[in-house]
């Protein structure tokens, strides 16, 4: 019994891989261990007394299986890491080419531009032999209402410096437009800028553009007589254009903050009712023209009682809206910004100005 745990022991403590057991004694007081889970025992085939042996496996060491193991996450991470830079760079990619579709698509709506443009001075500059025969105004009403059927550009540099210079050029530098007696010009551009910033969309739909006066049929000697166009002043040959349609406007915030602060401070729910609705008032710009073709007064009119009666169905609700509206009797939209009375009542209105009126 003792020679058998001896020899077991020395199995344990050998260096060998393969080791021979002595046979098993049969008799029934042996009660050999059993030998360790991670032997296993063959028996030679070879032998005739089938003596049984461990076989042992080699077992990698501890080192080892830990850098296997950190390669293999290292090489997993690498593969995440290039699958999420490939899907960057796609992404890049697309914005790119979606950037330089829209860049492409503004130049080519530029260069359309600045070929109607062309178009117009064209017209607008040719010489005319009979008074009768002069058409350039209507040529402007019809080419202003074009140019700003979706308002002021403020977001492109190039179509706003177009607009700018089509209404110096065709306009005089006395010009009374709606309520300014004084630097028309500024003042019909300023409302332009606001009638566009201060909605979320502006789109005028023009329906009707007539001649409502032209001057009779005079002589050729009658022109010959003016010097220059700029020494032209005012005389009894004019013309004057209506043109009729409406304009399609949509309620934003920044419109009663600007427009109706009043309605923000003490009307929440009319405020709510009339807040991201769209109204389509009628309008009427009339054009007075003298000899030379340029503009000397412009009057506007907006709708704007007809369009939220429409939309509210009240006339409570609408003399509610437009009592304390900061819409003179000209529709023009807003105060004067150099007045520090109105710039006070704005700021007591609302506090927080839209970035888009500080810029006017």
């Amino acid at each position: 019994m003792q020679t058998e745990k001896a020899s077991i022991v020395q199995v344990y403590s050998s260096p060998t891989m393969t080791t021979k057991l002595p046979r098993p004694s049969t008799s029934s007081s042996s009660s050999s261990l059993p030998p360790p889970r991670h032997l296993h025992t063959t028996t030679r085939q070879d032998d005739r007394s089938s003596v049984p042996t461990i076989v042992t496996k080699p077992r990698l060491p501890r080192g080892r299986r830990r850098l296997l193991q950190d390669e293999e996450e290292r090489k997993a991470r690498r593969k995440a890491q290039c699958k999420l830079n490939q899907r960057r760079y796609r992404a890049r990619q697309r914005g790119l080419i979606s950037k330089l579709s829209l860049e492409t698509d503004v130049w080519h709506k530029h260069l359309q531009d600045l070929r109607e443009y062309r178009d117009f001075l064209h017209a607008y500059f040719a010489p005319c032999v009979w008074i009768k025969d002069d058409r350039r105004s209507l040529l402007v009403a019809n080419y202003y209402l074009r140019t700003f059927r979706a308002g002021f550009t403020l977001h492109s540099t190039e179509s706003s410096s177009l607009q700018d210079n089509f209404i110096r050029l065709v306009c005089a530098p006395g010009l009374v437009t709606q309520g300014a007696m004084t630097d028309g010009i500024e003042a019909l551009l300023l409302q332009l800028k606001r009638y566009t910033s201060y909605h979320g969309t502006f789109e005028m739909q023009p329906q009707d553009v007539e001649m409502i006066y032209a001057p009779r049929q005079q002589q050729q000697q009658q022109q010959e007589q003016e010097q220059d166009e700029e020494d032209c002043v005012e005389e009894k040959v004019s013309w004057i254009v209506q043109a009729k349609g409406r304009v399609k406007l949509r309620i934003s915030r920044d419109t009663l903050m600007l427009v109706y602060p009043h309605v923000m401070r003490h009307y929440d729910r009319l405020a709510q009712r009339v807040m991201g609705q769209t109204i389509e008032p009628e309008f009427t710009t009339t054009f007075y023209f003298d000899a030379c073709a340029r503009v000397t007064k412009l009057d506007h009119h907006v709708d704007f009682a007809g369009a939220f009666f429409r939309l509210l169905e009240s006339p409570e609700d609408v003399a509610m809206l437009l009592e304390g509206a900061l819409i003179s009797p000209f529709s023009e939209l807003g105060l004067d910004p150099q007045d520090t009375a109105a710039e006070t009542a704005l700021t007591r209105g609302c506090k927080q100005l839209s970035l888009k009126y500080i810029l006017l």
